[in-house]
């Protein structure tokens, strides 16, 4: 079964690493993605989507969705404690070369799943107040950013997979996960172009490895240029996660980059290589008590949970 959301071949890298400040910063207009003039209404011929509705939640209680592997739950399945449900996922638009999608085409992204997940049960979500962010990339699905062309390929097919969804209120980047890498300056251009486009509110977040010098740096960059509203380390499928203090002591690093408030803590629910419900109430205490502006949780994944009676997502939204 496909599931994770990145593998990392250096998951002991950056162990000692200590924080080093975070910073705020405004973001810039967006620009015309041919011409670098400012996107309209009728910019290339594309409708203004409709904004985001409404305020991101202060904490967030999250979930990753598994558009390939339903399991027989629909996403409007996903129980009310969760305020951020991440659809989980779509694709570099290219073909594979050894079974990877890593770095192929142009930048532009693809979402195969329009049938198992239709339009109508998202919004099913959006209208209840659950906010829902489309990841792009994952396992075998990276992707590297390094010119403007790609990156305005990928805004480009970035709206018509919102359109096609019927409106998301943010993007979840997973696109440089095992040390694939990603241009800052791309991305925090990328991100700039979707929060214009869909206006402030809309999220920008990632599941970087926990470990990795690389993806913390990047992430530090985005949320330095004022593009980034939280980033969620992945406790989960690699070995050390669970060992006590591990997450907590992990966590002041990611903190010490971005600050409490652009941090949430990726944990695991009823999934049998993450931390155990016990493990996550261990470590979110210790966290909550060191930083209590910590922005929340989310878990892998939306499935798992439902199959193990909500029990995961019903503790924590009590602690949140």
């Amino acid at each position: 079964m496909k599931r994770r959301l990145f593998l990392s071949g250096s998951t002991a890298a950056a162990l000692g690493l200590a924080g080093c400040g975070g910073g705020g910063g405004g973001s810039a207009g967006a620009t015309d993605l041919a011409t670098g003039g400012v996107l309209t209404s009728t910019s290339q011929g594309v409708a203004q989507p409709t904004p985001v509705s409404s305020s991101l939640p202060a904490k967030i209680l999250g979930c990753y969705y598994t558009a390939f592997a339903t399991g027989g739950y629909r996403i409007s399945d996903i129980p009310s404690e969760f305020n951020v449900i991440y659809l989980f996922h779509a694709k570099p638009n290219g073909d594979t070369v050894n079974g990877s999608w890593n770095n192929v085409g142009d930048g532009s992204f693809k979402f195969e799943h329009y049938s198992e997940v239709p339009a109508a049960d998202i919004q099913a979500c959006r209208s209840r107040g659950q906010k829902v962010i489309l990841t792009v990339g994952g396992a075998q699905a990276g992707f590297n950013f390094n010119t403007r062309q790609k990156s305005q390929n990928f805004v480009a097919s970035f709206q018509d997979m919102y359109n096609r969804l019927g409106g998301l209120d943010g993007c979840d980047f997973n696109n440089f996960e095992a040390n694939i890498g990603s241009s800052p300056a791309e991305m925090v251009w990328i991100s700039q172009q979707l929060k214009a486009l869909y206006g402030p509110d809309f999220a920008i977040t990632a599941p970087p490895q926990p470990n990795s010098a690389e993806d913390r740096a990047m992430l530090k960059a985005m949320a330095d240029a004022g593009v980034l509203n939280w980033a969620g380390p992945q406790y989960y499928d690699w070995s050390g996660f669970n060992a006590p203090g591990f997450i907590t002591n992990r966590t002041n690093d990611w903190v010490g980059d971005l600050g409490a408030d652009k941090v949430i803590l990726g944990l695991a629910a009823n999934y049998g290589n993450g931390p155990s419900l016990q493990d996550c109430i261990r470590e979110w205490d210790a966290v909550r008590i060191a930083h209590p502006n910590i922005r929340g949780m989310f878990c892998w994944s939306a499935q798992l949970n439902l199959q193990g009676g909500n029990v995961w997502g019903s503790t924590m939204k009590g602690m949140l």
